[in-house]
């Protein structure tokens, strides 16, 4: 199995505002996604990235969704849509099997409507957070139930009902997902239920939002600026930043959703 990562789209954001080291000047961040295909699971989708649903002419979006859209201003990019990525592999939406959900956040979420016969992974805990939340969750954390199929908890597997695992070089606990291939990686704090993807084969960790950019792993720095005010609890995610530093200096490679350098994973 190989995790192939695409780009979806770009945002542009100072990068003072998210490491504290950065200059002022506006950085473009990518907006990833994943794909792959394993006998077990299928065709599979990690995540969806940002697409039309979210910034489409001709969206048809909640008054919070719009004025999310106006404030991170994605550019999307038309060849790494995930629809464009399954028709240039000969797929349609339809032969999606899986999709693992790491987080309920706009820019992960924004197309899984397309994908009407899949299976999602994601967490329980999540998906009840947000429905608790109120206006306070669109407004405070980007997360829109309004980009979920309306059937979402029916088709939802639970990471929380997944066998629990001993994950190497400090990470902790983890679930099985697929047995001594990939396990779901709990790293709370950047919102509710969020987790990563540890590849097995690759020793790497696919740690989505635990930061932004990879950079913040090689000092002690606490959480500041964006990270900081959009994390659900800030002890907690400054906690999986330790144990992603932990894992790195053991010589695992750690890959985040938005760093602006290439990783291995990526197609592009």
């Amino acid at each position: 199995m190989r995790l192939e990562l695409y780009n979806s789209a770009t945002i542009k954001a100072p990068g003072r505002l998210f490491d504290p080291s950065r200059p002022w000047t506006r950085e473009t961040l990518r907006v990833r996604y994943g794909l792959f295909e394993h006998p077990q699971l299928g065709v599979t989708l990690v995540d969806s990235g940002y697409g039309p649903r979210c910034f489409g002419r001709t969206a048809k979006r909640t008054f919070g969704l719009w004025l999310y859209t106006l404030i991170f201003r994605a550019e999307l990019l038309p060849q790494g849509q995930v629809s464009q990525v399954l028709a240039d592999k000969g797929l349609k939406p339809e032969d999606v099997q899986t999709i693992i959900v790491s987080h309920l956040h706009a820019d992960h979420i924004s197309e899984l409507r397309s994908f009407t016969q899949a299976r999602f992974v994601g967490s329980r805990d999540a998906f009840e957070a947000v429905g608790r939340s109120g206006w306070r969750g669109p407004l405070l954390h980007g997360s829109f139930l309004e980009l979920l199929p309306d059937d979402y908890a029916s088709r939802l597997d639970a990471i929380e009902d997944l066998p629990t695992i001993d994950l190497p070089h400090g990470l902790g606990a983890g679930r099985a997902l697929i047995d001594g291939v990939l396990s779901v990686v709990p790293l709370e704090g950047h919102a509710v239920g969020h987790f990563g993807l540890y590849l097995h084969a690759a020793n790497a960790l696919y740690a989505v939002d635990a930061h932004w950019v990879l950079q913040a792993l090689h000092s002690d720095q606490p959480l500041v600026g964006l990270p900081r005010r959009i994390a659900s609890d800030v002890n907690a995610a400054e906690a999986a930043l330790r144990r992603l530093r932990g894992f790195e200096q053991a010589g695992g490679t750690v890959v985040l959703c938005h760093e602006p350098e290439a990783s291995a994973f990526d197609v592009l």
